[in-house]
């Protein structure tokens, strides 16, 4: 393929781990979150906070910022809007971990944390973070694609956050629980209480809640089973679970391994509490509301019928795409998927088959990614801000279609019949066009 590259044959690295900038006034906890991200597979960069001001600052725009100070918490504000100014024109989400009891303003911040905050909770809320920006900043690249290109100006949902928040209670309605959801009612938290296990998976069955509450102050379980059942449910896997527990009787460690997003204690300070619910529940409802905006937009003009974009879109977009992730020295790359049959597979059953792979192919990537059919054997899908090395595993994904999926009758003879998948990942030159890509690999196609 002339106009992209992969790799090994590129002479710019890009690195399959994310880069987080931390901003601490003490190296203590500067060292201490490092270790926790490093763990996880995340670069980190260092900044020390004096008083007056901000050491070691990266020229390179980082992929997320954690701000965390504990002897200048009335300055996390300015620092916060230090940093937006330095990496202007990025969508760089800011997290600002702060003391409990703490009377700042966060608004400037798109996610914040109470202390105390546990390893596995930060390393969580930086991939959520990061997961929500690159989607937001789909979204808006795939209304000005629509806009600009194909004239159709799609809304997107302004009545989304005007109804109340949910979160679910699970539990003995102790006294310490009763609290909790009185106040959250005083803040316009439409609140659902399930006094059982049983009957709790009965409303997260029937019901979507924007958080999930288990009362463990009488022991970890169920709550613990609770929580790692709702990750293994595709449908509840990013619902926020909380426990709420004792001081020295919650094992921090192992509820956070069986999925619980954050810790409550019944003797901490109220309004902490709510915050850390509304924190979370409020996010959850954003990052179920922006994947909803994904599925509606799906406009006839710009769709294939197996339900994946059209060669028109992917090229037009494609420019777009580019255009945006160089500027910040980030790569797209685009994995090519082109199907092969024998020849005992008729034309029919061809267009079948493919019109049902296009569906499958797209189900098997994260909403973000732009998947479309370029020809009529040949699927793509684009990963913005992606480098190569990346996706070994969506590659493994789709090659194992084939195997686990039956898009072919039997032959006459009763043989089974399969598909053949060809894949390749290259990320994209600068300077490339969507337009003179996929003319490249169209003539490439054809040849």
């Amino acid at each position: 393929m002339v106009l992209a590259h992969s790799i090994a044959e590129s002479p710019r690295k890009f690195l399959a781990v994310k880069s987080v900038l931390i901003v601490a006034d003490s190296e203590d906890s500067q060292t201490e979150l490092s270790d926790q991200l490093h763990e996880s597979g995340y670069n980190t960069v260092n900044s020390i906070y004096s008083g007056d001001r901000l050491k070691g600052i990266p020229r390179q725009t980082p992929d997320a910022v954690i701000i965390r100070l504990s002897i200048y918490v009335d300055q996390a504000n300015a620092i916060a809007d230090a940093l937006r100014n330095r990496y202007a024109g990025k969508n760089i989400p800011l997290i600002g971990i702060f003391p409990e009891n703490h009377d700042q303003n966060t608004t400037n911040f798109d996610s914040t944390l109470i202390e105390p905050v546990f390893p596995k909770q930060i390393v969580h809320r930086v991939a959520a973070m990061v997961r929500l920006s690159t989607m937001q900043t789909e979204i808006t690249l795939r209304l000005e694609t629509l806009d600009e290109d194909f004239g159709i100006e799609h809304k997107l949902n302004a009545e989304a956050f005007d109804t109340k928040l949910t979160v679910l209670f699970i539990g003995k309605a102790t006294p310490e629980f009763m609290i909790i959801i009185n106040a959250l009612e005083r803040k316009n938290v439409e609140v659902v209480a399930a006094f059982t296990s049983f009957s709790a998976f009965d409303f997260l069955h029937d019901f979507v809640f924007d958080a999930v509450v288990i009362n463990a102050l009488n022991g970890m379980e169920p709550g613990l089973t609770i929580a790692q059942t709702m990750r293994r449910n595709s449908a509840l896997y990013h619902t926020p679970a909380l426990l709420l527990g004792q001081k020295g009787k919650i094992r921090s460690q192992t509820a956070f391994e069986h999925g619980v997003s954050d810790i409550l204690y019944s003797d901490t300070d109220e309004r902490d509490i709510q915050d850390r619910i509304l924190e979370l529940a409020r996010f959850h409802r954003l990052h179920r509301q922006v994947r909803a905006e994904f599925e509606n937009m799906g406009h006839e003009a710009v769709l294939d019928p197996c339900g994946t974009y059209s060669g028109t879109f992917f090229s037009k977009h494609l420019s777009r795409l580019m255009d945006t992730y160089s500027t910040q020295d980030l790569p797209v790359s685009v994995l090519t998927a082109e199907v092969c049959f024998d020849e005992t597979v008729t034309m029919d059953e061809q267009s079948k088959a493919l019109n049902e792979l296009g569906g499958i192919i797209k189900n098997l990537v994260r909403v973000y990614d732009v998947t479309a059919r370029i020809s009529r054997n040949v699927f793509v899908i684009a990963f913005p801000g992606q480098p190569a090395s990346s996706l070994s595993s969506v590659q493994h994904r789709l090659s194992s279609i084939p195997n686990n999926t039956k898009l072919l009758d039997d032959g006459p003879s009763g043989q089974s019949r399969k598909i053949g998948l060809n894949i390749d990942i290259a990320e994209m030159s600068h300077g490339v066009t969507g337009e003179t890509w996929l003319a490249q690999r169209l003539t490439i196609d054809n040849s």
